[in-house]
């Protein structure tokens, strides 16, 4: 397949392979989810310089591929810079200091003070757990290969509001234990529910600036291994 996508089979065997993709809707199904392999190792530099020429020429030929390497590469550029604000040693929380406290006046006053550091510290912990509003959000997977570039849903959120965002399994990847989903960066989001034909996760507020986002789905394997489903689930906050 990936021979296919960057133009090296015979015109021949091309044309064999195309009349199986009108036949073989899994096939197609494969075939997208190489075209997303081969758009992620374009943007990570991870071609050899044949296969990128090959990219360059023949690959990005069609206009929904461009969509989507664009697309792409503005989620990628938005990983970089929050993780360019990030690079200095973070200061502990204020959880982390208030409970190093406990522990030195716990070293200096025996048991009396364990019973006291439990107490603050579920106080403390009932007090600053997540207080977030989430708002619900449904969306269906987009396609890699297609007409048009992605659709993308609008999303307005108020101030700290995150999203439960509840993703429609394909019906060809039903039937999985478990599922992962994650940004493109490899941010990890936090399931919430699951059912035979949907996940829904949650993006906290943190996680949530103005502009477009995708989330990867996998699938997990019975051996624990992830299989990554083609396509994306597109949105955008405004």
């Amino acid at each position: 397949m990936r021979e296919f996508l960057l133009g090296r089979l015979a015109e021949a065997d091309e044309e064999q392979f195309e009349l199986r993709l009108l036949s073989d809707p899994a096939l197609g199904e494969e075939v997208d989810a190489v075209a997303d392999e081969i758009t992620d190792d374009y943007l990570n530099n991870q071609l050899s310089d044949d296969e990128r020429e090959r990219v360059e020429k023949y690959f990005l030929s069609t206009t929904e591929r461009q969509n989507k390497l664009e697309f792409a590469a503005e989620l990628l550029r938005r990983a970089e810079s929050e993780r360019g604000k990030n690079v200095t040693e973070p200061r502990p929380s204020l959880f982390e200091q208030i409970l190093a406290f406990w522990r030195r006046l716990l070293l200096a006053h025996g048991a009396m003070t364990a019973a006291a550091v439990i107490i603050v510290a579920g106080i403390f912990y009932i007090s600053t757990r997540d207080n977030a509003n989430y708002q619900e959000l449904n969306l269906e997977i987009g396609a890699a290969e297609r007409n048009v570039g992605p659709v993308t849903k609008p999303v307005k959120l108020s101030a700290n509001t995150g999203l439960k965002i509840t993703l429609t399994i394909p019906e060809s990847a039903r039937g999985a234990k478990d599922y992962v989903a994650r940004f493109p960066d490899g941010t990890r989001l936090e399931n919430d529910k699951q059912t035979e034909q949907t996940v829904t996760v949650k993006v906290p507020p943190a996680l949530l600036k103005s502009g477009p986002y995708a989330i990867q789905l996998s699938k997990v394997e019975p051996d624990n291994t992830e299989r990554r489903i083609s396509g994306s689930y597109y949105f955008a906050v405004e």
